[in-house]
């Protein structure tokens, strides 16, 4: 293409750079090159900014819900699986209820790949997918909440199988109590 050509194209373009055989340096010489600039200084506080990291650490507060509750909070995320008459969803939730992540045949993306949004097909892409979400997420570990007649089923035992086999954990730890 002539230089022409390309100057209509482009209206910034400089003939003469086009034309040039000097090289340029990737890379300029200056305080960072120096041994003790200020980049290699270790600040002397840091401020983590990550909501989850004491969770991570297991020294944050695991809520244990009232005595009296039907349903306990004993976790910090929650995986819930529902199967209902069209859908299948899937989904992760922190303990203050905000959604971490969620994996549904709703979604045009997986809806497209499957011929019903319900069978086991659909259980096994919905549960690479939300394992695949959470992971990228950050989070490692959840607390799977079914009901106990629910895990005989099928298609909640391939569920639970590849879960585990992505690398996502079903069970939290318990939180760091320090021997004092």
């Amino acid at each position: 293409m002539s230089g022409q050509k390309l100057a209509r194209i482009l209206p910034r373009f400089n003939r003469s750079s086009f034309a040039s055989t000097t090289t340029t340096r990737l890379y300029s010489v200056g305080s960072s090159d120096a041994p003790y600039s200020r980049n290699d200084e270790i600040a002397p506080r840091i401020r983590n900014r990550n909501p989850l990291n004491l969770e991570m650490m297991r020294i944050g507060r695991k809520p244990q819900g009232f005595r009296f509750e039907e349903k306990k909070i004993s976790y910090w995320n929650r995986l819930t699986l529902e199967i209902s008459g069209s859908n299948t969803t899937a989904e992760v939730t922190h303990w203050t209820g905000r959604k971490i992540a969620v994996a549904s045949t709703t979604e045009t993306s997986i809806r497209n790949q499957l011929f019903n949004k319900t069978d086991a097909a659909a259980v096994q892409a919905v549960a690479k997918i939300i394992s695949q979400r959470c992971l990228e997420s950050g989070i490692s570990e959840v607390y799977l909440d079914v009901q106990p007649s629910e895990l005989e089923k099928d298609k909640m035992k391939k569920f639970i199988q590849i879960i585990e086999d992505s690398g996502l954990s079903l069970s939290e730890a318990d939180v760091y109590e320090p021997h004092n």
